[in-house]
């Protein structure tokens, strides 16, 4: 049996625990794409789900993790989800403090591109919304739109900052 989900995360780990709440309760993930899931069922509590940001990762990046007992399960765009078996012990793709501090700095980048992107997207449609055009309630609608995600877009990005901050506080605490 299969069951389909729409459902859209900005935070990783909220996504993380929610795909690891559906596999306690039997479903299991088998793809993915923005906002959309495809779980099948099984048998409650047999996988634990991890999921990354995978820009740049090489070949033995992957090679490693299946060494290691981890699945691959969906990849879509950047992001990719794994799985391992329950009964063989929890497991994490970082291992560190440090490991941790860079990945989020990763997805701080892609939070602020899209901002960006946001950002100048909107400016545009707003000086077209603002001139002569025909379309000038579309455009103006469409750049409230823009700023309307650039503002969610920031609070990820403050959000993202503090958990770096957190963990580069215990890392000196426990180095210091």
């Amino acid at each position: 049996m299969k069951k389909r989900v729409y459902r859209f995360f900005l935070d990783y780990e909220k996504e993380e625990a929610w795909v690891n709440d559906m596999a306690e309760q039997g479903w299991y993930l088998k793809h993915t794409m923005v906002g959309y899931f495809i779980f099948e069922k099984g048998e409650s509590g047999q996988y634990i789900y991890r999921n990354e940001l995978i820009k740049g990762k090489s070949q033995d990046y992957y090679d490693f993790l299946e060494t290691m007992n981890i699945e691959f399960v969906s990849k879509f765009g950047y992001w990719a989800y794994y799985r391992k078996k329950t009964s063989e012990g929890p497991f994490e793709l970082f291992s560190d403090s440090s490991s941790k501090i860079k990945y989020l700095k990763s997805i701080n980048r892609l939070f602020i591109l899209v901002t960006l992107l946001n950002v100048l997207i909107g400016f545009i449609n707003l000086y077209i919304g603002l001139g002569e055009s025909t379309e000038r309630v579309v455009n103006t609608g469409v750049s409230f739109f823009n700023f309307v995600v650039v503002m969610i877009m920031c609070m990820q990005i403050m959000k993202v900052e503090k958990r770096k901050k957190g963990l580069q506080q215990e890392l000196h605490i426990f180095e210091g």
